[in-house]
């Protein structure tokens, strides 16, 4: 009888000594997944940063007040991933789930951050959320103890409240922020915002002198709308030379590397299985660990759980996903003959229909046969108009060839009937640039589409 209390004292023992190290265990496993997701991302490997990301989620149990500190910040990190490649919609869900663990702590910075993520999707897809969204923001200012997140945010707010009319608002929160020491990258986007808001007032002087300051920054994109805004300002074409030049690098600069929308729609699908395996797994051990305390049936329970280990054994071992292994392979032939088949279906029907459209008419009609340059103004709307009637082709595009948006526009040009020297002109461009840009669309065709013939089909 002795020997049997003995054997019930030291597995209590061991179940709560396996419950508190399990909580410290699964933090150690959330945080490691993380840093390395960090890693990845800073090497613009974003597909490995997303799995990471979604492994730290998936590793820290959503109903222990411990995790939500980091959850709110795991959650936070791969919606602003999803934003950077433009997976809006993903980003917005992964915000609010942040939302959801960030409102339960005293610090609301994490909460803002969330907050101007969802923002910044909505500003994306101009929804009627938007107004909603920067009130919470302004009612979370006295509660925000980072003195970085508190300057992100009151220079968002001053932007929204620039682009709404709203200057004396927007100068308030613009003044305000200049005393909180920020990082030379924010401090020249509030330089470019500060100027825009003296220029919208009609202060000339003051706006011209804060937009100079923008100039000085060390970021290419709030350079060139520094330089933008300088030529509205003053007429300069100095000023658009600048503009025009760096807006052309940025056009023919690789993009980074983005989350594959199919792959992470497939990985939060894996993920979402493997964490209810997870929460069963969990839910099975707090009924044995009760029914050791309270039946206290020793040898039974001895046997039972060394049963039930290596029934858990096999089921781990047999269970093992092998989804991912086979959805990573390399595409098959049937699988890439569907992807040509689908530009050739889109590209005729499509072309047929913009060739009969006004723009298009009026860019043959300026660039005459590539004699001439088209203007900003002409070449963008030719843009917009070329993504938003081939918006299916640039997401086929986009998602198997990570085409960026400077060799989605030479795509649709070429499959128009424009030759290389028409293609340079819209583009205002040299030829020797163009030729460049063919060669590089080829290359990451040619990366997926591996059959000979189907590849030539789509050749450019």
């Amino acid at each position: 009888m002795l020997r049997l209390f003995y054997v019930i004292l030291a597995s209590v023992f061991v179940w709560a000594s396996f419950s508190c190290g399990g909580k410290e265990a699964e933090q150690e496993e959330a945080s490691a997944h993380f840093q390395k997701g960090i890693i990845f991302e800073e090497e613009n490997k974003f597909d490995s940063a997303a799995v990471c990301y979604l492994s730290a989620i998936g590793s820290l149990n959503p109903n222990k007040p411990s995790n939500f500190e980091a959850l709110g910040s795991y959650y936070n990190r791969i919606a602003l991933l999803l934003f950077k490649s433009e997976i809006n919609d993903e980003a917005e869900k992964m915000f609010r789930e942040a939302i959801v663990f960030n409102s339960r702590l005293l610090d609301k910075g994490p909460l803002s951050e969330s907050y101007r993520g969802l923002w910044k999707c909505f500003c994306v897809d101009n929804t009627e959320s938007l107004d909603t969204t920067v009130l919470k923001t302004v009612e979370l200012i006295p509660y925000i103890q980072d003195k970085e997140e508190l300057y992100k945010t009151k220079n968002a707010l001053a932007y929204y409240f620039l682009i709404s009319g709203d200057y004396h608002s927007a100068m308030k929160y613009s003044a305000e922020i200049e005393s909180l020491f920020p990082d030379s990258v924010s401090f020249y986007k509030n330089c470019l915002v500060k100027g825009s808001i003296f220029y919208a007032e009609g202060n000339i002087d003051s706006a011209i002198a804060y937009t100079k300051k923008a100039i000085c920054s060390s970021y290419i994109y709030t350079r060139v709308s520094a330089y933008e805004n300088m030529y509205a300002m003053t007429g300069d074409s100095a000023y658009y030379d600048l503009f025009r030049t760096l807006n052309d690098s940025i056009s023919g600069m690789m993009k980074p590397a983005k989350v594959n929308s199919a792959f992470y729609g497939k990985l939060i699908n894996n993920m979402n299985a493997e964490y209810s395996r997870k929460i069963h797994d969990r839910t099975l051990f707090s009924i044995f660990g009760t029914a050791i305390i309270v039946v206290l049936i020793g040898v039974f329970l001895f046997f039972f759980f060394r049963k039930r280990a290596k029934q858990s054994h096999l089921t781990d071992t047999d269970g093992l996903p092998r989804a991912h292994s086979v959805e990573m392979e390399k595409k098959g032939e049937s699988l890439q003959r569907e992807i040509v088949d689908q530009i050739k279906e889109i590209t005729t029907i499509k072309n047929k229909r913009f060739k009969k459209s006004a723009i298009f008419k009026q860019t043959l009609e300026h660039i005459d046969g590539g004699a001439v340059f088209l203007p900003i103004s002409l070449r963008n709307t030719l843009f917009e108009s070329l993504k938003a009637e081939y918006a299916l082709l640039y997401q086929l595009l986009t998602t198997y060839f990570s085409f960026s948006d400077e060799e989605f526009y030479f795509f649709c040009l070429s499959s128009l009937g424009l030759n290389t020297k028409e293609s340079a002109a819209c583009r205002s461009v040299s030829l020797s640039a163009i030729r460049v840009l063919r060669k590089r669309v080829n290359d990451k065709m040619r990366k997926y589409i591996t059959t000979e013939a189907l590849f030539e089909s789509i050749k450019l």
